[in-house]
């Protein structure tokens, strides 16, 4: 029987004591951890596992067996560990049971399942912490290395998006610490920690401004995001008709044609799909369109591994062998829902065309990350006390429902163009692509159709042409009883007496009508 301390979900269960080179259980050291504290180190090793082999120089007290990992001895990670100066060390493979239904006991399944699921927790109880980039060395012309001193001059559009694409490809390509699912969360949880290199040693340069200097996790991200924004910017002008004098590069160059304008849209899709992205917390949406650039060597980690990252409490993960995905997914969007709620739907409307995107059930469309976030391309300013949504899994496809309704049973609003009345719209549309990541489409600013069309308004906007605008969710009644179809965000401007309030307790969105 293995000997396993109590759960305590504030704390790890297991410390890496690097002076005795022993496993501790944290409830036998806490006094002296609460003092000095401890460290993490976020690297990684999966795919080069061979889980048959047992490294030489293992920890003492360790309960499961660990892989040798090829060209990656213990002995050069226990040298980087130790550049944190600290006593005690979470890392993952030897504090949390590594292994499956078929190789650990039951009970170590379990606790692994509990520990995997207290990420956050034991994240920010870390005093220190370092990413090792063991494949990558700095001064040595790594594509990464680029990326973090913005070594790309922009001379021409086509050829600099270019050069941004091959540049990401040959970080992901060169540093698995991109690609893994893990580092996808460790990242969001360790914003402003070093990052060093085979060696462990970081890299220095003027333009860094956290660490003395010293790039962090951050910084891989600072320049991408800034520049997505921009881009993002430049489609919002275009859909607002905005003078065509506009000096901005990006804006004339997707003005000019079609083609270049998907072109655009589809790297910027390219950039969201990174994982690189406002790549902070409280951003579901951008984290789960990274997961497209990720592998995950076991297959509920897609949502287990994110946990931490959105801050998902109160989900405790499982580690069967049992093929139970969906209930996964379920688990973890339910959880999300009623975290972010209306966040997890500021989303583009499937275009008329996206017919896989539309017919998805709502958990694996915001789960697997297939929607791309509207939030790149403006701020969002919530109205207050907007309805509760609420989503509970069911067997049945035709009842994968989001159901709208007051906490208190209160009604709550919807507006609708009233007949012979005029208003203004812009709808975002998501297409897609043959390499299943889709792209955004901005609708130019048009006249709103009639239509039996409801918009929820969730965010104010800007008076334009002294109309006052609003930003909504579009929902069109599908002919059942207080049931409507999600049709994404809109933005309309239109005069009180344009617009007719309507009432409901309750407003059910199914998925895939």
């Amino acid at each position: 029987m293995p000997n396993i301390p109590p759960n305590d979900p504030a704390h790890p269960r297991w410390l890496l004591d690097t002076e005795k080179w022993a496993i501790c259980d944290y409830g036998a050291i806490k006094q002296d951890v609460m003092k000095h504290g401890y460290g993490i180190i976020s690297y990684t090793w999966g795919r080069w596992a061979s889980w048959d082999q047992q490294p030489p120089g293992v920890p003492t007290g360790l309960q499961w067996r660990v892989p040798l990992v090829e060209n990656l001895p213990l002995s050069l990670a226990r040298n980087v560990v130790s550049s944190m100066n600290i006593r005690y060390v979470w890392w993952d493979w030897m504090c949390v049971p590594q292994g499956n239904a078929s190789t650990l006991h039951a009970d170590l399944l379990k606790a692994k399942g509990e520990e995997v699921g207290k990420q956050m927790a034991i994240y920010k109880g870390a005093k220190k912490s370092i990413v090792w980039l063991h494949l990558t060395e700095w001064n040595k012309n790594f594509a990464i290395e680029k990326l973090l001193k913005n070594q790309l001059s922009m001379q021409n559009i086509s050829k600099y998006l270019d050069a941004i694409d091959a540049m990401l490809q040959g970080i992901q390509k060169a540093e698995p610490w991109l690609t893994s699912g893990w580092t996808l969360q460790e990242g969001v949880l360790l914003s402003e920690t070093l990052l060093l290199d085979h060696q462990g040693t970081t890299l220095r340069d003027d333009r860094f401004f956290h660490n003395d200097g010293q790039a962090s996790v951050l910084d891989l991200t600072a320049g991408l995001t800034t520049f997505a924004v921009g881009i993002a910017k430049a489609f919002m002008k275009l859909s607002a008709a905005q003078d065509d004098s506009d000096h901005d590069e990006i804006f004339q160059f997707i003005r000019t044609s079609d083609e270049h304008y998907q072109s655009v849209a589809k790297f910027l899709s390219r950039l969201l799909r990174s994982g690189l992205i406002a790549y902070t917390k409280n951003s579901p949406l951008y984290i789960l369109a990274g997961k497209f650039s990720r592998k995950y060597g076991v297959d509920k980690d897609e949502c287990w591994a994110l946990l931490g990252a959105l801050e998902l409490e109160g989900v405790e993960p499982w580690y069967t062998e049992t093929p139970d995905m969906d209930r996964v997914k379920s688990v973890f969007f339910e959880a999300m829902l009623q975290k972010y709620q209306w966040s997890t739907l500021l989303v583009a409307g499937a275009s008329a065309d996206n017919h896989k995107l539309a017919r998805l059930p709502w958990h694996t469309k915001v789960t697997d990350g297939h929607y791309l976030p509207l939030g790149i391309f403006f701020d969002v300013h919530w109205k207050p006390n907007l309805p509760t949504l609420s989503w509970t899994r069911h067997e049945k496809l035709q009842d994968d429902v989001i159901h709208i309704r007051n906490k208190t049973g209160a009604p709550f609003t919807v507006i609708k163009l009233r007949e012979k009345c005029s208003a203004l719209c812009r709808r975002y549309e998501q297409l897609p692509s043959p390499d299943d990541k889709g792209f955004i489409r901005i609708v130019p600013v048009k006249p709103l159709e009639h239509s039996p069309a409801l918009f929820l308004p969730i965010a104010d906007l800007e008076i334009r042409s002294g109309t006052p605008g609003a930003r909504y969710i579009e929902i069109i009644p599908t002919g059942a009883s207080e049931t409507g179809k999600f049709r994404g965000v809109i933005d309309v401007w239109a005069t009180k007496a344009s617009l007719e309030e309507v009432s409901f307790t309750k407003l059910s969105m199914p998925s895939g009508v």
